[in-house]
This record gives C-alpha cells, sequence and structure tokens, in this order.
C-alpha cells in the first residue's frame, strides 16, 4: 500500500499543471484523498488533493466546483478552486496505486482549525455553543442550495431511499459484507427495511447538502465557521446534514441538551420540519448504517473490522430500540 511520500512526485506533477512549478508540496494526510499543502511564491497557500481513484468522475468533481463557487458567492466560507495552467478545474496525474492516477484538485487554504480539533473528544457544555453555530452554518448552506437551479451538466449522486439503502448504495450493500456474523446481517437487515420505509414516506424535497459535515469538516476561520470537503455533497435531505454533524454525540449522556442548542441554532437561520426529532433519530441510525459500508470498503484508513465493528453494531442495536 502506497504511504503518502510514495505520492510526492504525482504532487509535483499536479502543481506544475496548476502553474506552481517551482512550489514544494507539503504532506499533510491520507485518507479518502491524499492531501498536500501548497505555499505560493506570492505567499497565498493551497490545498492539493489527490482524489480517490474510482469514487467520483470528472463531471461530478467539476459540480462540486460550480457548487462551492456558488456558496462562496453567497457568502459562506468554503474551498475555492483554482484553475490549471489548461482552464480546467481538475489534472490527471501518474500515482503509485494500483489504479495509475489520480485526479488533483487545487483549492485556497483558509486558516484556521477544525472544530474536531478545537474540541477532540469532548461533548460537554463548554462545546455546545459550537455546536449551536454548526447548526447555523448548515442552516445557511440549506439556504444557499435550496432554491439552486444547477447549470447544464451539473451532476451529483443522490441520496434518496435508494442512493442510502436501496440494491446499489452510495457507501456500499451494509447489510451484506463478508466481515458479518448471520446474526449481524440479520440485525443490518432489520435497520435496512426499518430505514426504507422511514424514507419512502418522506415528502421534504431534496436539495443539495454536504453529506459529511461532522466536527472535522467544519473550519474555524478567524471569527467565521465554514464547511470542507465537498466529496459526498448529494442531492439530499436536509436532516441528514443535521444527523452527520450530531453523530460523534450522539451517544452522550447529555445528548438531548447538545441537540437542542444545535437545532436552535439551525431554527434561527432557517425553519426546521414539524418532524424534526423523529426524522433526526432515523438519519443518526443511517448515518451508522452508513458508516458500517464505508469503512468495510476502506481498511486501509479505519483498520480491520474488529477494531470499528463492534461499535457501529451497538450504535444500531440502541436506535432499533429506541426507534421500535
Amino acid at each position: 500500500m502506497p504511504e503518502i511520500l510514495d505520492y510526492l512526485p504525482a504532487a509535483r506533477s499536479a502543481l506544475r499543471a496548476f502553474g506552481l512549478p517551482e512550489t514544494e508540496p507539503h504532506p499533510i494526510g491520507k485518507s479518502e484523498n491524499v492531501v498536500f499543502r501548497a505555499d505560493a511564491p506570492d505567499g497565498t497557500r493551497w490545498a492539493l488533493r489527490l482524489h480517490r481513484p474510482g469514487y467520483h468522475a470528472l463531471p461530478a468533481l467539476e459540480s462540486d466546483r460550480l457548487l462551492t463557487a456558488h456558496l462562496a458567492a453567497s457568502g459562506l466560507l468554503v474551498p475555492t478552486g483554482r484553475r490549471t495552467t489548461t482552464g480546467a478545474w481538475y489534472a490527471e496525474v501518474p500515482t503509485p496505486d494500483p489504479e495509475g492516477s489520480r485526479l488533483a484538485g487545487l483549492t485556497l487554504w483558509h486558516p484556521g482549525q477544525t472544530l474536531a480539533d478545537l474540541i477532540g473528544d469532548d461533548r460537554g457544555p463548554a462545546t455546545w455553543p459550537w455546536f449551536e453555530r454548526s447548526g447555523a452554518l448548515l442552516a445557511d448552506l440549506h439556504n444557499a442550495t435550496a432554491d439552486l437551479i444547477p447549470p447544464a451538466g451539473f451532476t451529483r449522486h443522490r441520496l434518496d431511499a435508494e442512493g442510502l439503502g436501496g440494491d446499489s448504495p452510495f457507501w456500499g450493500c451494509f447489510w451484506d459484507l463478508e466481515c458479518l456474523t448471520d446474526d449481524e446481517r440479520n440485525l443490518l437487515s432489520q435497520a435496512r427495511e426499518h430505514v426504507l420505509i422511514r424514507l419512502s414516506a418522506l415528502t421534504d424535497p431534496l436539495i443539495l447538502i454536504h453529506a459529511d459535515a461532522h466536527p472535522a469538516n467544519v473550519l474555524i476561520s478567524g471569527d467565521t465557521l465554514g464547511l470542507i470537503d465537498f466529496d459526498d455533497c448529494a442531492w439530499g435531505w436536509p436532516m441528514f446534514d443535521l444527523a452527520v454533524c450530531l453523530w460523534s454525540a450522539s451517544s452522550e449522556p447529555d445528548f438531548a441538551q447538545l441537540r437542542g442548542r444545535f437545532l436552535a441554532g439551525y431554527a434561527a437561520h432557517r425553519p426546521l420540519p414539524d418532524d424534526a426529532l423523529e426524522q433526526l433519530d432515523f438519519f443518526l441510525l443511517m448515518r451508522t448504517l452508513m458508516l458500517i459500508g464505508w469503512c468495510a470498503d476502506r481498511p486501509e484508513v479505519v483498520g480491520a473490522p474488529e477494531e470499528w465493528k463492534p461499535g457501529l453494531i451497538d450504535k444500531v442495536r440502541v436506535a432499533l430500540a429506541h426507534l421500535s
């Protein structure tokens, strides 16, 4: 399995394509994507991402750029892309992956830190104002996308009932994995049936959502909160965005209070649906199910099943008991 330093030649090739031939890439991390920081001669700082092969095709990545440009024009703090010397949003560069190449994208590096870096594992009362502000941030995002009419050629996947729990969901068939026991497979099949029934009954319209707005993707830059990493942005239900942001706190003893502050922040900027709490409960379950499929497909990121599966299976059991 290639390590991050193995991608340095690819990163240098990408920076040449983006018109920064003299800029040396600094390794930041390797998970879904391989990320480098690039400090340009003019003093600007950029984030270079070598995108996971096979995850998104070029038209979907270009649509990501169109969406974030719209959000930036609406006043939100989001990644701002740079074009290559030929005017393209992305450059394909050779990499040591089995696929042989990755698509490289460059975005302006906003100063600051993520909410996850600031609060760590703490979800106590001291963090609740940050979650309240995160709720307001998601409301601003949804206000900016709710009436967006995408241009011709715009394409992002759909996190509707089919995309979340259908025969070929976006994050994989979480109920039918090799790493599952028979009991676990039965449990997850029950959970799938439950969420499909609930999702099919939703009448709220789908809008463009971030779909991965957990605290590590909430950026604190000075006095401003923003969102990074729009890799998973999709057509989906707004309450799924809220569930993703709250998921890491959902097992905490004081979750009800934290959730209340978060929802108050959202409601101050955008109305909540009448059944917000009910929707949130099953979207929290959906997030857990999605993570099971996501983890199973990424052992190089999360490790072997015994490292992540027990905790997620337990969360499914607790959620189903609560929803029954």
